[in-house]
């Protein structure tokens, strides 16, 4: 790999500073790249809820605290895109030369498993590009099923969720659509709709797709790496990851999104049997393989 390359992953936030990827183990694949004549940066994009990663200046400024400092880091300018079938992706992503896709393989709250094919759907656009994966799983509410318990208060990790004067409100412009409210509610008061879930997942892998036919249409050269260490229960956007699910397994490496997510998902399988969520990844990479 020649000229800019760009190494696309998630920094961490502080929940999982001990369990994301680590300084140490970017600092092996920039020199790497160094070595061999490119020029490496590290990239990721803001979220729509309001943590460490919201707005640039507080990504880099996190980014910066915690470890990365002596890296170019670059945080996507959210207004400054291309729009590929209908989604927002980041210009300052799509004019390097090359990208290097570094994903920690891991669970995740919603689709269960995160790793390659979601950094690219949802690591690569901007706010109303995440906002239109997540619009079709956000959650309605059913007043009458409603006891005003609060659990599905207690289970946005984001407040997004809240009660006020007898009746819930959603925050439906920023949620992400995870399902931590349905889940926790007893009575099935949150609820969402029938085949919202298949929707949401269509739409992370068109995303990611886009992402990768531009780079491949500019003959541009993708190479994955996959982190299966610190394997948790959630994923590194949690304010609480969840214990560590699987035993250490290593690295992955890859020039297929598809292949390096179904390798890695066999691999913690195999290793251990009751992780996670095996049904709703199936299902999700059964979606995936139309995309790629």
């Amino acid at each position: 790999m020649k000229g800019r390359i760009v190494i696309k992953l998630h920094m961490g936030e502080t929940g999982s500073l001990k369990t994301r990827i680590q300084p140490e183990e970017v600092k092996v694949i920039v020199d790497k790249i160094r070595a061999s004549g490119g020029e490496p940066f590290l990239f990721d994009t803001t979220t729509l809820y309001r943590r460490e990663r919201y707005t640039k200046q507080k990504y880099l400024k996190f980014a910066k605290e915690n470890g990365f400092a002596d890296f170019e880091v670059v945080i996507g300018n959210d207004d400054d895109v291309k729009h590929v079938n209908g989604y927002g992706i980041l210009n300052e992503l799509l004019n390097a030369d090359a990208m290097v896709v570094l994903s920690h393989a891991k669970g995740h709250v919603f689709t269960q498993y995160a790793g390659a094919i979601k950094n690219l759907g949802m690591g690569c656009v901007n706010k109303d590009g995440k906002r239109k994966i997540h619009m079709v799983s956000k959650p309605k509410w059913d007043k009458s099923k409603c006891t005003q318990c609060g659990a599905c208060i207690k289970a946005c990790e984001d407040g997004f969720v809240q009660l006020d004067g007898g009746e819930i409100t959603i925050d439906l412009r920023d949620c992400s659509g995870c399902g931590a409210c349905v889940n926790a509610c007893p009575t099935g008061a949150m609820w969402r709709e029938q085949g919202s879930v298949e929707a949401s997942f269509e739409k992370f892998n068109e995303a990611a797709k886009a992402v990768l036919d531009e780079f491949r249409n500019a003959g541009k050269p993708v190479f994955y790496i996959n982190v299966l260490k610190n394997i948790t229960r959630y994923c590194d956007c949690a304010v609480d990851v969840g214990k560590i699910v699987c035993p250490d397994i290593g690295y992955l490496t890859g020039d297929s999104a598809l292949k390096i997510d179904q390798e890695s998902i066999k691999l913690i399988k195999e290793k251990s049997p009751n992780a996670l969520d095996w049904k709703t990844i199936g299902l999700f990479m059964e979606i995936a393989e139309k995309y790629f």
